[in-house]
């Protein structure tokens, strides 16, 4: 559940519920405090947000001002708490409450008269916590596509091996490996399709933990279509150049395409170099030294396949997103 602030709750009240602000200053807490106000047939409806720890004096100095707008008034208090209950003693007559643990933005206690606003409150929570799921997969919708891609095709060539360890040769070469011999007689499309089997489960965890802190950025900055171009071709980037300096190697994994997403990441910072942080460029230049050092470092690693799709990435995403910024231009 996500934690839902005082300054929304107000937002809310004001953008949908027709109430309106007024502050006043509180000798208290040494600054102005701001109350929510509904005008009603009979007096005023007001709304005050407190801390659980503040609420008897919040509760006394705005009583005392509400009492100066000369008009009869119910005052409701928001009490935000950080316990998970609500053990308070005071029964004052002066103000109703609605308790909401702060930590799962929950309700703990309610007044009878608070009920409209707790019906308030919690419909504004559900939204949020709707906008934030939409986010979450708007940001990586396509990420955990291709995850789930490669995840798929990971557990069929595991059964078949009966090993989730190491996958068995045989079966990465009949769902597509990258092997010159086959691609020479026509598979091409090994190119492509090699970049979504793995060797192993060590290699896909690496390959899926390192696709889904990338991809979702690749998404921001480029979009979900320019993202799905830029993978794709990297991806086979990465296998033309392993077929060229490669020819005797069997290769599989999405190493390749990730490394041409750091490559458009790459592209993009070095366009917009005046408008970022320049040790933006500088980081992503050590990331890439730092996993081809690594791929030079661990045996039965095809280091000409990153090669090839940082290449790719930083190709694609150089003309993909020099395109997007002349079309919005």
């Amino acid at each position: 559940m996500i934690r839902i602030k005082r300054d929304e709750i107000y937002k809310i009240l004001l953008d949908r519920e027709n109430f309106y602000m007024k502050q006043y200053y509180s000798n208290f807490h040494k600054k102005e405090i701001f109350l929510a106000i509904k005008e009603l047939k009979d007096g005023i409806y007001c709304i005050l947000i407190c801390d659980e720890e503040n609420e008897q004096i919040d509760c006394l100095e705005a009583v005392q001002y509400i009492k100066t707008l000369g008009k009869a008034f119910s005052l409701n208090m928001i009490i935000l708490s950080d316990k998970e209950e609500y053990t308070h003693t005071d029964n004052s007559p002066m103000a109703n409450k609605l308790v909401i643990n702060r930590n799962r933005s929950s309700v703990i206690y309610c007044d009878n008269s608070c009920i409209p606003i707790r019906h308030i409150f919690e419909n504004a929570n559900h939204e949020k916590n709707v906008r934030g799921e939409e986010k979450f997969f708007k940001d990586k919708s396509l990420t955990l596509i291709l995850m789930g891609i490669n995840i798929i095709v990971f557990l069929l060539t595991a059964f078949l091996s009966g090993n989730f360890i190491d996958i068995d040769s045989k079966v990465l070469l009949y769902f597509g490996a990258k092997y010159n011999i086959l691609i020479q007689q026509g598979q091409f499309w090994r190119l492509l399709t090699c970049a979504f089997l793995h060797s192993g489960l060590i290699h896909i965890a690496c390959n899926m933990y390192s696709l889904y802190i990338i991809g979702p950025q690749i998404q921001q900055v480029y979009g979900t279509y320019r993202y799905f171009i830029v993978y794709i071709f990297s991806c086979i980037a990465a296998s033309i150049l392993s077929y060229i300096m490669s020819p005797n190697s069997l290769s599989v994994g999405a190493s390749g395409g990730i490394f041409g997403l750091i490559g458009a990441l790459l592209a993009f910072a070095i366009i917009e170099r005046n408008r970022i942080n320049k040790n933006y460029i500088s980081s992503l230049i050590q990331i890439i030294i730092i996993n081809l050092f690594i791929g030079l470092s661990i045996k039965n690693i095809d280091n000409f396949a990153h090669v090839g799709g940082l290449i790719g990435g930083i190709t694609a995403g150089y003309i993909t997103y020099r395109t997007m910024r002349k079309y919005n231009e």
